[in-house]
């Protein structure tokens, strides 16, 4: 038998012993990832999002019947208690008991919220540690993401007593995976190859960091940037007036990613492949200051969204292919980011991995 790393014999133990559930093109899921719910106070990251989410679950998934994914951390037990959090946001896990009682809510436990193991009794939702989408002969595999990490799932408990006792009462803010970009590309990295080897897509969360077929914001901008220029040459006056004001736009975001997270910025996200696998998604997380990121699977085809305030921000939105779509009267909206059908991409991860 081949000797396994201890990173994928965690995967692989967890992946074996996670049920199944049949996915048809008829299904709807969004899968969302480290909410983050507090006690509504300075230090609630959720706080910000809190009406976008609110609203967006309630008018628009529930409405079209989706059924609703919480992939890890999405209370944070490593700073708040849960009654604290459960008292402070009554409205958002009612939101949870209506997909719920319809039979429409997969909970998944994280690293921040994994001490729900030990209280499931006094919980009102069900947990699971993981699930898998069977989509033919295919899976999906949906975890958290810290199992990735072999240190961070052994000593996870008591980096919790740590976060609770020790860092928070000293205001110290930027101790997780979410901000140490080798941290976070030591799990994207295992988890594509785990997922690489296996032939499946994995859907994680926990890194904060959104990826699509395993490209992050900064692959897909640079992709964009070399596809445009090759437009460029061939294309008219007023088409190349175009692609110059999208890949100024470009550019601009790009330097925001870059200056915001410099190392991540530099380093190649490819995972040292020779052939990037299409295999590896992250739903990214509801606490962005710029608005709330999410997966969808949808008719046959799985999409990454974004959620946003319009009054905030319209800026970065103008080169891409779709449109963003209000929902209803509000200021709120929903802009897909990218879009690929499930079988052109579990045909690429069979001929590629």
């Amino acid at each position: 038998m081949e000797q396994k790393s201890k990173f994928e014999k965690n995967l692989y133990d967890l992946f074996t012993k996670t049920p199944e559930i049949p996915l048809h093109n008829e299904d709807s899921y969004v899968i969302f990832s480290d909410l983050h719910l507090g006690d509504g106070g300075g230090k609630d990251d959720f706080a910000k999002n809190a009406k976008l989410f609110k609203k967006i679950l309630k008018s628009f998934y529930w409405k079209k019947e989706f059924n609703l994914v919480l992939n890890g951390d999405i209370e944070d037990l490593q700073k708040f208690t849960l009654h604290s959090i459960i008292t402070r946001w009554k409205k958002v896990y009612s939101l949870f008991k209506k997909f719920q009682a319809a039979n429409k809510l997969i909970k998944i436990i994280g690293n921040h919220d994994y001490n729900l193991v030990f209280i499931n009794k006094r919980y009102p939702l069900k947990i699971h540690q993981a699930v898998k989408l069977n989509y033919q002969q295919y899976n999906l595999f949906l975890y958290h993401g810290h199992q990735a990490h072999h240190f961070l799932e052994k000593y996870n408990t008591l980096f919790g007593y740590i976060v609770r006792f020790i860092i928070k009462p000293l205001g110290i803010n930027n101790y997780s995976t979410a901000y140490d970009s080798k941290k976070k590309f030591q799990v994207e990295s295992n988890a594509y190859r785990f997922s690489s080897k296996f032939k499946l897509i994995s859907i994680i969360g926990h890194t904060h960091r959104p990826l699509f077929e395993s490209l992050s914001k900064v692959d897909t901008i640079k992709f964009e940037i070399e596809k445009l220029c090759r437009v460029y040459t061939t294309a008219s006056i007023q088409g190349k007036a175009e692609i110059k004001n999208k890949i100024a736009l470009l550019k601009e975001e790009m330097l925001y990613f870059n200056n915001k997270n410099p190392k991540l910025g530099l380093r190649s996200s490819l995972y040292n492949s020779n052939m990037l696998v299409p295999c590896l998604f992250n739903s990214g997380c509801g606490v962005g200051k710029r608005g709330i990121t999410a997966l969808e699977i949808s008719q046959g085809k799985i999409f990454l969204v974004y959620w946003f305030n319009g009054n905030k921000n319209q800026k970065y939105n103008e080169y891409n292919v779709h449109q963003p779509e209000r929902l209803g009267q509000t200021d709120f909206y929903r802009l897909i980011i990218k879009e690929e059908t499930l079988d052109y991409i579990f045909a690429r991860i069979e001929l590629l991995s």
